[in-house]
């Protein structure tokens, strides 16, 4: 019983300190050669963790089964580590970046959808997904002039937990805990802020279950929530990668539906608006997204707990 935790204990201390060094050493480098290195590195990701390889093939396959060979959804699943590794080398960079430096790496497309939805003085809920570098996003909205928050789950971690939010800081950007300060999230709304958002993941929080690449799929439902509550309107913005590691920052339009007067209807079908638009981004770049992860792992006939609620 008792080495168990010690055991614990020691991975996550080796994971820390090789993270550490890892942010040590990337921040110090030109950002070519760390995206080189880190190309590099992502190639060999699929033969040394062959589970989340596997992983990430079967979920490929079930989004793209009927749609592409078996030999394409493996050069997705392998070129879908390789994005992760060069995206997780320029999240780590951001807190030595300048403003200017990140906006450089960034190609914005219609920004002025952000400014127009801003000033309805609602703030504005920012749909984004785990596709290209979404940490590199927010520090691009931020540095831009767009007051900016993020909402995300706190990881196990306290220090890693707190490296990442002084990257995020470091850029302006209003950290929120995901399910712990709900309020905090009320508030920087009515101040005007643009809160970031992700739901293409499967987590413990209230939800519906929507249609992901043709399979059922525990989708919060939290966005949609606010934004007919409060009147903010849900924007997608959205990231990819390019051959030239530019990070191409997309901003559809705001998803809007015709109110029927039955709330908990209006939440699911805006739920659903936000859903399609995450998928679509993911179709247009499939290699840039996490397969790895269990989106589809919670299944209608499980209980499924409210993390505001814990």
């Amino acid at each position: 019983m008792k080495k168990r935790p010690l055991i614990k204990r020691i991975r996550r201390e080796a994971a820390y300190l090789a993270i550490r060094s890892c942010v040590g050493f990337f921040r110090i480098l030109p950002r070519w050669t760390g995206c080189l290195i880190a190309s590099s590195l992502g190639r060999l990701i699929p033969f040394l963790d062959r589970k989340d390889y596997r992983l990430a093939v079967e979920h490929l396959t079930v989004a793209f089964g009927t749609e592409k060979d078996s030999r394409e959804i493996r050069r997705l699943a392998r070129e879908s580590f390789r994005y992760l590794a060069m995206n997780f080398i320029d999240t780590i960079r951001i807190r030595a970046m300048s403003d200017q430096e990140v906006i450089d790496v960034c190609v914005p497309h219609d920004m002025d959808r952000v400014r127009k939805a801003l000033e309805r003085g609602h703030g504005i809920i920012g749909l984004t997904s785990h596709a290209g570098c979404w940490e590199l996003l927010g520090a691009y909205l931020a540095v831009t002039g767009v007051p900016t928050s993020a909402i995300a789950r706190r990881l196990y971690d306290h220090r890693l937990e707190d490296l990442l939010a002084d990257t995020r800081t470091s850029r302006g950007i209003l950290p929120i805990s995901r399910g712990l300060n709900t309020r905090d999230i009320i508030r920087v709304l009515k101040k005007g802020y643009l809160v970031g958002v992700l739901i293409d993941q499967d987590t413990n929080v209230k939800g519906e279950f929507i249609d992901f690449f043709g399979k059922k799929a525990h989708t919060a439902t939290s966005p949609a929530l606010l934004s007919l509550k409060y009147d903010s309107p849900i924007v997608p913005i959205l990231t990819y990668r390019d051959s030239k590691h530019r990070h191409h920052i997309c901003i559809g339009e705001p998803l809007e539906i015709e109110p029927s007067g039955d709330r908990e209807h209006d939440i699911r079908e805006l739920t659903i608006l936000c859903s399609k638009a995450t998928e679509d981004h993911i179709r247009a770049h499939p290699e840039q997204w996490v397969w790895f992860h269990k989106r589809w792992k919670t299944r209608p006939d499980m209980e499924v707990r409210d993390s505001s609620r814990q």
